[in-house]
């Protein structure tokens, strides 16, 4: 089992900070999740909502901002990273999953800067994903071999048939499904469809023991999780059986 961190070891760390990406990687995990957004400067920025109110207690548009405005304010002492650095400081082997942040706001030429970076690091390790699949279709296009993950959430429920033939045209790595996806009608019908054509399943908030032994009864190639230390206890536990 692939055990990525959630923002990093965000259960005990400040989420989407170096620290939190290194203390991911010391702890054990195969690599990270991480979320991308644009500056108004065009820097690739690390942070998981548009705004830097809820991390930084700051009323600052990531978008609207500068990198230099940015980096002025951190949360407890750890600033806000560029993706850039971010390549620098995990090692070569470790998995980062990129998520592009296109859902809520519009950033023309992240997609185009975030490849032109992962194509000069180890592509290979480098995952995509994205609840705006129409990214993930320009990611595509950019990149026949980029690795895709469709990210799904209550709003591709009623879509759920389209978003399958999607992934089919566009040659999805994986689904990456929220664990609470178990209680949705389909579900079962869902995975089969993955199994068939050789689609990667990866659970995320994978953060209890119950979450964990869900994932790995069904079968999952990856698990996202906030909870490092607990998930390779248990999964690490299992290699060495």
């Amino acid at each position: 089992m692939i055990v990525l961190a959630h923002r990093g070891y965000s259960g005990m760390y400040p989420e989407n900070t170096v620290l939190a990406f290194e203390k991911a990687i010391d702890y054990g995990a195969d690599g990270v999740e991480l979320d991308v957004h644009l500056t108004k400067d065009g820097k690739m920025v690390v942070c998981h909502d548009e705004s830097l109110y809820r991390t930084y207690n700051k009323h600052i548009n990531i978008k609207e901002a500068t990198f230099d405005e940015i980096e002025r304010h951190n949360s407890m002492g750890q600033k806000m990273p560029t993706l850039d650095e971010v390549f620098q400081v995990l090692p070569l082997d470790s998995i980062i999953n990129i998520e592009l942040k296109t859902n809520v706001v519009s950033y023309p030429s992240l997609v185009e800067k975030v490849l032109e970076l992962t194509n000069r690091n180890n592509p290979e390790r480098v995952w995509f994903s994205s609840f705006n699949h129409s990214t993930l279709v320009h990611v595509r296009e950019m990149d026949e071999n980029a690795k895709i993950g469709m990210l799904f959430g209550e709003e591709h429920a009623k879509n759920l048939k389209a978003c399958m033939e999607l992934s089919l045209k566009i040659k999805t790595f994986s689904y990456n499904i929220p664990i609470v996806a178990a209680n949705f009608e389909g579900f079962d019908n869902f995975l089969e469809f993955a199994r068939k054509h050789g689609i990667k399943i990866v659970f995320w908030d994978v953060n209890t023991k119950m979450d964990m032994e869900f994932a790995k009864k069904h079968g999952a190639h990856a698990i996202i999780t906030n909870e490092v230390e607990r998930a390779t206890a248990f999964f690490k536990r299992d290699q060495k059986a």
